[in-house]
């Protein structure tokens, strides 16, 4: 599923979904940390690119596993073999504005990185209800 917004509206209308079905995946992992993003992402067609959220854990050696430390959102040039790879162009402890923003150096103005038109692709793996 697609759907189509500004990117200044996108983390809204995540807030308000029910996404607990996509899978998030790992996209780097070490013995002393851990990245995990979401499953579902934002395409900005008009870059190339797609954001993701994110999380980064760090390994707990008393609780044996990794544990959330902050979140994060991820840049990844968008349908490439290095997207499916997980490999990444830069990622912040940010929201998807002030991280494009910051990602871009002020090449683009906050006002531009906020009307950008984007889509929000949800994978189609949605559970059958009964």
């Amino acid at each position: 599923m697609e759907i189509p917004c500004r990117l200044r509206n996108v983390e809204e209308i995540i807030s308000e979904m029910d996404l607990f079905y996509v899978a998030d995946d790992i996209l780097e992992c070490d013995e002393d940390y851990r990245i995990v993003i979401s499953g579902w992402w934002v395409h900005i067609p008009e870059l190339g690119i797609n954001l993701r959220e994110g999380v980064f854990c760090n390994y707990d050696e008393t609780e044996k596993e990794y544990l959330p430390d902050f979140a994060i959102t991820v840049i990844m040039e968008a349908g490439t073999e290095e997207e499916q790879d997980g490999v990444w162009l830069y990622y912040e402890q940010d929201g998807f504005e002030i991280t494009l923003a910051n990602y871009h150096s002020g090449k683009l103005a906050m006002e531009e990185v906020s009307e950008l038109s984007c889509l929000i692709c949800i994978p189609d793996n949605e559970p059958e209800t009964e």
